[in-house]
């Protein structure tokens, strides 16, 4: 190979380069040092966490902050099945991660030699947990490679996709570049009949107690979502994944309330339910025996055409991306009426006022209050699996969207401290917070060292009750004794010292405020632990 010529693993790193990529996480290991070796002429940046998991949670942080894919460089087998419950995670919430692994030789692949990191089908185990799962056999399939993973990624339902390539293929020469750069891929086309809009408009126009429910797909769609509410005079209800989507602080949202009394009423009632990028997860109604039975017209817009009568049957189908199909709807519902945001206004604080929380919720009001009047309006909030985060799901008011990050739907704990790392640096300019429990926070720690080397302010709220407090109330209801719940560390100030982070220890909500403004100013993060026995009511 001559000078001038590139490996399989450089060129990957020039051609990801050409796709907009500026940064990429990742441990270095044997199998992919052809990938390193074209990092060290490129202008990605890489970032190193301590664990593969705490990698994939940090792409998908960066990906829903920044609107761009997150991507992972990760080595064969055990670089793979570290990172395989971060990945699910994103599956569950369609987040587009674009995960880059090393394989087996391909002398060696699944002939079970034993070989370093050897998995029996790597591709069929990635395929469960992405959209896509590829391998990659010759240097020359590589371009058409990326391009269907980004056309995945931007397409009908943005996903995690995966691209595996054997270390020898890495490792062979690439051939002669050519060609032009991939096209843009639309990120959802609309071809919508004109009749089923205007059959949507006058059902939404003439509907009397009309509710506007907005998912995780729609995320990006509020200032059309709102024109809506105004023309036909609908409250504004969100799931979690949808959170932000229309400032909370609007008269006519109600936020996360899907579970809530008498917003799940008003949802089964009203004449006519605009659902828009929504499965209708039994999560977004936990509270409840079942998701809602909607008694009137519903009509639903999302994506991927499959998700238009999963769960609910509609009474029209709308196919199409969230902003374009409502920026056309509200084209035609407008004309239909006189303005009625008032009526929407009314409305939703009727139903706001009457909320009725489940046992326990408002033990947590205290400190979330507190913590409202901490954040910054253009703060990002990173939570994990912990009481006060579920209750703040539906409590705390966000500003906007892309500002609240929970990975509610596959339920696993540790999330939050590396999706807050990928949070920051595509937003270095907005304070970040991560919201967690002592326990949960146990399970990627170390991640505590990779924000300090890379200087962030991130505040880092640790809930301190000693060990999982959700576990052990859900025994005490089952009338199971407590056992193995009893989970959490010894010290949290010195294992933030250890890992080169500051520490600050809060017994009094008083002291939130100041311990919050000084992290959001620190040269690294700051560990602020909360005694939840100290605040509670």
């Amino acid at each position: 190979m001559t000078v001038t010529e590139s490996t399989c693993g450089q060129a990957l790193i020039r051609l990801l380069e050409q796709r907009g990529v500026e940064i990429v996480f990742g441990i270095p290991g044997v199998h992919t040092l052809e990938l390193y070796r074209g990092l060290a002429d490129s202008s990605i940046r890489h970032v190193t966490p301590r664990h593969e998991q705490g990698a994939a949670f940090m792409a998908d942080g960066y990906a829903r902050i920044s609107r761009r894919p997150g991507v992972c460089l990760l080595i064969t087998g055990a670089g793979v099945t570290n990172a395989a419950t971060a990945i699910a995670s994103a599956y569950h919430d369609s987040q587009p991660l674009l995960i880059i692994s090393s394989a087996t030789a391909t002398r060696h692949a699944r002939k079970g030699h034993g070989s370093l990191h050897d998995l029996p089908d790597q591709q069929k185990l990635m395929a469960a947990i992405t959209a896509s799962s590829e391998t990659v056999l010759s240097p020359a399939d590589l371009p058409a490679a990326l391009d269907r993973a980004f056309a995945h990624m931007g397409g009908h339902r943005p996903r995690p996709v995966h691209i595996g390539i054997p270390i020898d293929v890495l490792a062979a020469p690439y051939p002669a570049e050519g060609g032009d750069l991939p096209g843009t891929v639309s990120p959802g086309a609309t071809d919508i009949p004109a009749e089923d809009l205007a059959q949507a408009a006058r059902l939404l126009a003439e509907a009397r107690r009309p509710m506007i429910l907005l998912g995780g797909g729609a995320i990006d769609a509020g200032e059309e979502a709102l024109r809506i509410s105004a023309a036909c005079g609908a409250p504004i209800v969100t799931t979690v994944n949808g959170k932000g989507a229309v400032p909370e602080t609007h008269p006519a949202a109600l936020g996360v309330t899907t579970s809530l009394e008498p917003v799940y009423g008003a949802l089964q009632a009203a004449d006519a339910v605009l659902a828009v990028g929504t499965e209708f997860s039994e999560l977004d109604y936990y509270y409840q025996p079942d998701i809602p039975a909607f008694a009137g017209a519903l009509i639903r817009i999302d994506r991927d055409r499959r998700q238009l009568r999963s769960q609910r049957e509609p009474a029209l189908g709308l196919a199409g991306d969230a902003t374009e199909v409502l920026a056309e709807l509200a084209a035609r519902v407008e004309p239909l009426g006189p303005d009625r945001s008032e009526e929407a206004a009314t409305r939703a604080g009727e139903l706001r006022a009457g909320l009725r929380w489940w046992p326990g919720a408002s033990d947590y009001f205290g400190v979330l209050d507190a913590l409202a009047a901490a954040l910054p309006q253009d703060a990002i909030v990173a939570t994990d699996s912990t009481q006060p985060a579920y209750v703040a799901n539906s409590y705390l008011r966000v500003a906007g969207p892309r500002s609240w990050l929970c990975p509610a739907g596959f339920g696993t704990l540790g999330p939050a401290l590396p999706m807050a790392i990928g949070a920051k640096l595509a937003q270095p300019g907005r304070p970040v917070v991560c919201l967690v429990g002592d326990a949960g926070l146990l399970f990627t720690v170390a991640e505590l060292a990779t924000a300090a080397d890379l200087g962030l302010p991130i505040a880092v709220l640790v809930w301190q009750n000693h060990g999982y407090g959700e576990i052990r109330e859900a025994m005490d209801q089952a009338r199971v004794p407590h056992i193995g719940t009893e989970a959490g560390a010894h010290d949290y100030m010195e294992l933030a010292k250890g890992f080169g982070c500051h520490g600050v220890r809060v017994s009094s909500l008083a002291e939130l405020d100041g311990a919050m403004l000084s992290a959001f100013s620190a040269e690294a993060p700051t560990v602020i632990e909360l005694d939840a026995s100290a605040l509670a009511p």
